[in-house]
């Protein structure tokens, strides 16, 4: 089952993005004011408007096992750090320049590879659609491979790759909605 995230999912929300799974990081443990300006920021996901997130729960035991983290963005708000999005074709994007970013997707390893993330982003796409945004943006590692073909399989394409905040290279995906 699939359903929008909501203030007690914060807590685990958090865990999972700490998790950092399939990402390089350099990152030494995180201090207390770390920690907390991060749960401030996932924070976010669940209380702010053009932000969200979806959890997937396994019915039966009522296990979150799955996890979509989006943002309702404008490619051409200026943002305080650096992104690809003006790199990016203007004409990729739709008129008023919105699109859906995907922050995070995760499951858990036990159930991976069996269409959960599908779902989760199927899922995003209706979301999209109801707020007549049309593109959806992703980036992964070069090294995550699986990700990129689960993306391809789903029809994104790969629009650019390179670094984008440090050294490591991504592969940034878009898909574009009918």
């Amino acid at each position: 089952m699939i359903r929008k995230a909501g203030i007690k999912d914060l807590e685990f929300m958090i865990q999972i993005d700490l998790k950092d799974e399939g990402v390089t990081t350099s990152d030494s443990p995180k201090t207390q004011k770390e920690l907390k300006t991060h749960s401030n920021q996932i924070l976010n996901f669940v209380v702010e408007k053009d932000r969200g997130a979806f959890i997937f729960e396994d019915e039966e035991n009522k296990k979150r096992i799955g996890l979509i983290m989006y943002s309702m963005v404008n490619r051409d708000h200026n943002f305080p750090w650096k992104t690809v999005f003006q790199e990016l074709g203007r004409s990729m994007f739709q008129e008023d320049g919105r699109f859906v970013q995907i922050f995070q997707l995760w499951v858990a390893p036990e159930y991976r590879r069996s269409g959960i993330a599908t779902k989760l982003k199927i899922k995003l796409e209706e979301l999209a659609k109801t707020n007549e945004v049309n593109l959806i943006y992703t980036h992964t590692e070069e090294t995550n491979k699986h990700v990129i073909e689960l993306n391809e399989k789903l029809g994104y394409r790969i629009v650019r790759r390179g670094p984008i905040w440090d050294e490591v290279v991504r592969v940034s995906l878009i898909k574009q909605l009918q």
